[in-house]
């Protein structure tokens, strides 16, 4: 029978913690008896007693962080008023009082600070009346006031940095996540395109193959190249994830690459205008948002025969109208390859658009000139 370990107690001090407090109890005992005057008060056994509450509280700081700062105080600070040497005490109240400005804002630190230095002089009022009790010196406060301060600012600066470190390890994972999706969508155009292309003239070999052999083997070289060139894309994305810098993106200088595969499927490309010089990121986005669209005619428009690129730029965006006349039912059913086309499209800071038009379905998008 294999043992179940038991469910630890959420209030049992932390190893660390405990480690912690034991280090400050003998450094405040150790301290207190190296810098004790002889006619001081005597520390033994009541100052030794509240050094050892104040340091037994501390392993439990993050359990009940605010509950250890009151229990810190109300033992390190009578040591003090009630005259037995100095010492290292104070040590502790900034401790405690670093650990609760750590789990808090900075501006609910500060205020905790001040309800600390407000029950402290209450304290010190109620205990001054007691004429066997000397009330404190005003340095002594001042020490207590600026460790105080100083347990307030170290807390805020390590929640700080915590912050900083969670926002950094979201920051990654959302750029994991982001580089994923620009992956998946990339092997998606890569695949639906070739794939496309290939089914395409593998319908055309099978249907010319006894009649006219030569246009089937015509149709099987064009299968091979499709399959060369879209090992070749998928080999080119998948090697950014090592050599970002040294893979050729696609861009619209391809795009006589899809008005061939297209017009072998009996699809005309026409491209009309310049697209002039473009930022890498913006090229690469407006060869995909052509390339799907043409690819998108081939496969769903039966009777397309024509496809128009038109290609506009002005001082801010890229414009791209890609339409086709394989008719139009008046309703375009969205899908993986349209979905893509927005995708690539915000992932430049631009927009896009598929509506039926007059004699087929038109995409349009608008690419600014320096992606965001």
């Amino acid at each position: 029978m294999i043992p179940v370990p038991r469910a630890r107690c959420p209030w049992w001090p932390r190893h660390g913690d405990v480690a912690l407090a034991a280090a400050l109890a003998t450094i405040s005992i150790l301290g207190t008896a190296l810098t004790a005057h002889p006619d001081d008060r005597p520390w033994w056994p009541g100052g030794a007693a509240l050094i050892v509450a104040a340091a037994t509280a501390l392993a439990w700081r993050h359990r009940a962080p605010v509950l250890v700062l009151a229990s810190t105080l109300l033992t390190v600070a009578p040591y003090y008023w009630m005259g037995y040497p100095d010492g290292p005490a104070s040590l502790m109240v900034a401790v405690a009082m670093y650990t609760v400005a750590s789990r808090l804002s900075w501006h609910r630190s500060v205020a905790a600070g001040v309800a600390l230095f407000v029950v402290w002089v209450g304290l010190e009022r109620i205990i001054s009346r007691d004429d066997v009790v000397a009330p404190p010196d005003r340095d002594r406060l001042m020490w207590i006031i600026v460790t105080v301060a100083v347990g307030v600012a170290v807390g805020g600066l390590r929640r700080g940095q915590a912050e900083a470190a969670v926002r950094a390890e979201e920051q990654a994972r959302r750029r994991v996540e982001q580089e994923r999706l620009r992956l998946a969508r990339e092997v998606h155009d890569v695949v639906s395109h070739s794939l496309a292309m290939i089914a395409v003239q593998a319908g055309v070999g099978a249907h010319v193959a006894d009649r006219r052999p030569e246009q089937a083997v015509t149709a099987l070289l064009e299968i091979k190249e499709a399959s060369r060139a879209a090992l070749a894309e998928l080999r080119t994305t998948l090697e950014v994830l090592r050599e970002p810098e040294g893979c050729d993106a696609p861009g619209l200088h391809r795009l006589d690459e899809v008005a061939r595969v297209a017009g072998l499927a009996g699809v005309g490309v026409e491209v009309r205008g310049s697209p002039g010089e473009l930022a890498p990121t913006v090229d690469d986005a407006a060869f995909r948002i052509v390339r799907e669209a043409v690819t998108n005619t081939v496969r769903h428009a039966r009777a397309a025969r024509h496809v128009t690129v038109d290609l506009e730029r002005d001082a801010r965006e890229l414009r791209l109208r890609v339409a086709d006349d394989g008719g139009s039912a008046g309703e375009v059913t969205p899908g993986n390859g349209l979905r893509g086309l927005a995708e690539h499209a915000a992932a430049v800071g631009g927009r896009s658009s598929v509506t039926p038009g007059p004699s087929g379905v038109v995409v349009e998008a608008a690419l600014p000139l320096m992606a965001r």
